[in-house]
């Protein structure tokens, strides 16, 4: 662990996207590393980033709740889709499926504090852009299906980007 933290550029967490080890916790506060399958480390990776997207996401994703707008191609089902966009995205970063934007580094974001305010301001507003801006796409070009893809393709980009964005503040908190 120690030599992945030494390698790795600052903010990033690159274990999980080289190996197939994940660490599991299977009761009364055991801890363990075990060896796991592709679909299996994918499915793990799966939970990490759903859990992540939702807790610190929950503000957005309460208000677009709350505030209606249902229907088939809807701010409640843009919502849905950007949020599923962004786990299955996450997912594949995190295990290395597929290279963020602007680096070369696999991998994703590791937890401090700084990096969990910043995680809590982009997902609140990645979902409040890509539902909203994607109501409002579909409304101005008259095609409502179009604001599900628009959803999709804020919530892509956006955890495309985001470990760069990671990586840029773990650096600029480094003394």
């Amino acid at each position: 662990m120690d030599r992945d933290r030494r390698a790795r550029p600052p903010g990033r967490r690159t274990r999980p996207a080289y190996t197939r080890r994940r660490q599991s916790w299977y009761g009364y506060g055991t801890i363990t590393s075990m060896e796991k399958s592709r679909f299996g480390c994918f499915l793990h990776d799966v939970t990490s980033i759903f859990a992540e997207v939702s807790i610190l996401g929950l503000p957005a994703l309460m208000y677009i709740a709350t505030a209606g707008g249902g229907g088939s191609f809807g701010v409640t089902s843009a919502a849905l889709v950007a949020w599923a966009t962004m786990v299955f995205v996450g997912a594949l970063v995190r295990g290395g499926s597929i290279r963020p934007v602007r680096t070369e580094t696999l991998g994703w974001v590791t937890f401090s504090l700084a990096l969990i305010a910043l995680r809590i301001v982009y997902y609140n507003g990645v979902f409040l852009a890509a539902t909203y801006g994607g109501v409002l796409v579909a409304a101005a070009v008259g095609a409502p299906p179009l604001s599900l893809v628009a959803a999709a393709l804020v919530a892509t980009l956006s955890m495309l980007s985001f470990p760069k964005l990671g990586e840029t503040v773990a650096r600029s908190r480094q003394p």
